[in-house]
């Protein structure tokens, strides 16, 4: 191996590391999918949380190449989190939603660590419980529940 060899490997990428100020819930055993949990926390959110308005991000859908193409002209943006949480007069805290026992993929990190980067809150949740404790922490009028 030549001396310039050495160099080649520095420029490998390296795996991508959240941003410390994202808040991740814990990991659990419950065996719910990530599927379940989020629609569960929406639910629960429409229900409960009146004052606040959630929409989600459909980037996982499965997609023809001509369809693809055609979303991405339209802004969709590969690692987009799940979840836009907001409330008046200008909150706006941002939901990845993970399973018991995964994290974000380097493309949700890279976007996740943006959203920090520029001032939003950023959490990555796995239950419903989590979710609403972790909003009314940053200020989101969600209310206690007693799950």
């Amino acid at each position: 191996m030549n001396s310039l060899a050495h160099f080649d490997a520095l420029e490998t990428p390296l795996k991508p590391v959240l941003d410390p100020r994202v808040f991740v819930e814990a990991k659990d055993a419950k065996t719910a999918s990530e599927d379940d949990r989020q629609g569960a926390f929406v639910a629960c959110m429409r229900r409960l949380a009146r004052g606040c308005e959630v929409a989600a991000n459909t980037n996982a859908a499965k997609r023809s190449h001509w369809a693809a193409a055609k979303v991405k002209r339209e802004g969709l943006l590969t690692g987009r989190n799940d979840l836009d949480v907001k409330w008046a007069p200008r909150g706006l805290a941002l939901v990845e939603f993970k399973d018991g026992k995964s994290m974000p993929e380097p493309a949700q990190i890279e976007c996740l660590n943006r959203a920090v980067a520029m001032g939003f809150p950023v959490a990555i949740i796995r239950t419903p419980e989590g979710g609403f404790n972790w909003l009314r922490s940053i200020g989101a009028p969600v209310p206690e529940v007693q799950w």
